[in-house]
């Protein structure tokens, strides 16, 4: 029966042969009668290529991904045999927002200046336990140290509680325990410059996760998410959804957060493309949906119907928005588009009261390639000196504008089934839940995260 019988492996050999043949651009429908496959077979073939960053697939037409361009661009990618540290799907390419693919070599760090630890002992400075986005970063971190198994000798947890003088503090203590390498989340990258150094005079490598460092700091790799793009497409779905015209209110995260700071400068940037839109206030929230609850119920009683949507760089106070109109007595289908994703209620709102919605998520499975960077770089590997998780285009049914299209639909990313403080995009699989978590790795306590601890202690 010809190539319908053919294996997965062998089919996605072919596809990528056919990809080469034509310049590294085809169509699916091409390849499908090419290869003489059935649709549903080369969508699920497809999608694991894409996933592991192979190829990408976007309005039917499959095109070679990052992964072999990184591996045609730079010669010594291969050498490295680096596991790679994480599966994520690449994003759609946006129109009308520039994002230049690497024209030249991927920039890598050497191997440890250290000799190689059998069962290294890591560190894991954190900046705070301060929202559920924290929590699940904290799972990711400890997921992927505990499934490495037997080849970590031991995981040390610090959180900061959002203070730098305390996670400098900590990251000497870690340093003077004899830590082998060290994944940090900065509370402020400007005042960790000192630990940092001593710990690149020490021999110690340090993954940055979530927030990178000055110019000068030395550490051994970054990786983060695209703080601009979240900004930006939020900005330009919603001005387009309202026509560019019209009023809205920002709510942006933590003030003192890098993260924060670039979504709302770069959302600020796009809006100015678009002079008849304004903006009635801005307030910075902390995350905290009960904060962006008590904002929104004081500007909705100043603003009323005036509020045409509301920009939110994450459904963390998102949420708390689309409550304070519910409550204000907004019908099912009256309330103003919002942006922000991450948190299951978000979704879970936005799909109930039919809100037009945007999301890009702040992907927490950047604690997962984090551990696995780190490992690599204990082994002696090549490791990149920035890493992006990228994040998929996500919007409720029918709400795609004529830049912005969804990847994937919030009716199919929302879990009904898992609580409301849950925030997607993890890397920990679909059966996890927050509430529930358990995890057994040498170094903590009792199979308990060092989360649900760090929140006791600072009670």
């Amino acid at each position: 029966m010809g190539e319908i019988n053919k294996n997965g492996v062998d089919v996605a050999i072919a596809l990528l042969c056919e990809l080469g043949r034509r310049g590294g651009t085809a169509s699916a429908n091409y390849i499908t009668r090419t290869l003489t496959i059935p649709r549903s077979s080369f969508h699920r073939i497809a999608r694991t290529l894409q996933e592991s960053g192979v190829i990408t697939l976007d309005r039917g037409v499959i095109r070679v991904g990052e992964v072999p361009r990184a591996i045609v661009q730079e010669p010594s990618f291969l050498l490295s045999k680096a596991r790679a540290p994480l599966r994520a799907r690449p994003a759609a390419p946006i129109r009308n927002i520039t994002q230049r693919a690497p024209t030249g070599p991927i920039p890598l760090s050497a191997p440890s200046v250290r000799r190689v630890v059998r069962r290294p002992r890591l560190g894991f400075s954190n900046a705070s336990l301060d929202n559920e986005w924290r929590f699940a970063l904290v799972h990711a971190v400890e997921h992927a140290v505990a499934r490495l198994g037997q080849a970590i000798g031991k995981l040390s947890v610090r959180h900061a509680n959002d203070d730098a003088d305390t996670q400098v503090a900590h990251l000497h203590a870690l340093i003077d325990e004899g830590v082998d390498g060290l994944i940090v989340s900065a509370v402020d990258p400007s005042l960790i410059s000192e630990p940092l150094e001593r710990a690149h005079r020490n021999g110690v490598p340090v993954v940055l996760v979530d927030r990178a460092v000055g110019p000068n700091v030395p550490y051994h790799s970054l990786v983060w998410a695209d703080n601009e793009q979240i900004g930006r497409v939020h900005a330009l779905w919603l001005a387009e959804k309202l026509g560019g015209r019209g009023s809205i209110v920002m709510l942006g995260g933590k003030e003192r957060a890098l993260p924060a700071r670039r979504r709302f400068e770069a959302a600020r940037e796009m809006l100015t493309n678009f002079p008849e839109l304004d903006v009635l206030e801005f307030h910075w929230t902390d995350w905290h949906r009960e904060e962006a609850r008590l904002i929104m119920d004081e500007a909705i009683a100043n603003h009323g119907d005036r509020i045409g949507g509301v920009w939110c760089d994450s459904g963390l106070q998102g949420s708390g928005s689309m409550e304070a109109f519910i409550a204000a007595g907004a019908s099912r289908g009256r309330i103003p588009p919002h942006t922000g994703g991450d948190l299951n209620l978000a979704y879970k709102l936005a799909i109930t009261h039919r809100i037009p919605l945007a999301a890009l998520d702040y992907p927490p499975a950047m604690g997962v390639a984090a551990v696995e960077v780190l490992q690599a770089a204990l082994r002696g590997q090549w490791v990149p000196k920035t890493l992006h998780v990228a994040s998929e285009t996500i919007l409720t049914r029918g709400q795609g504008t004529r830049s912005i299209r969804a990847t994937l639909l919030a009716e199919e990313h929302v879990r009904w089934d898992l609580p409301d403080d849950l925030v997607l995009a993890s890397g920990l699989g679909d059966s996890y839940d927050p509430t529930r978590f358990r995890v057994h790795y040498p170094g903590n306590r009792y199979n308990r995260s060092a989360a649900d601890l760090g929140l006791r202690a600072s009670a």
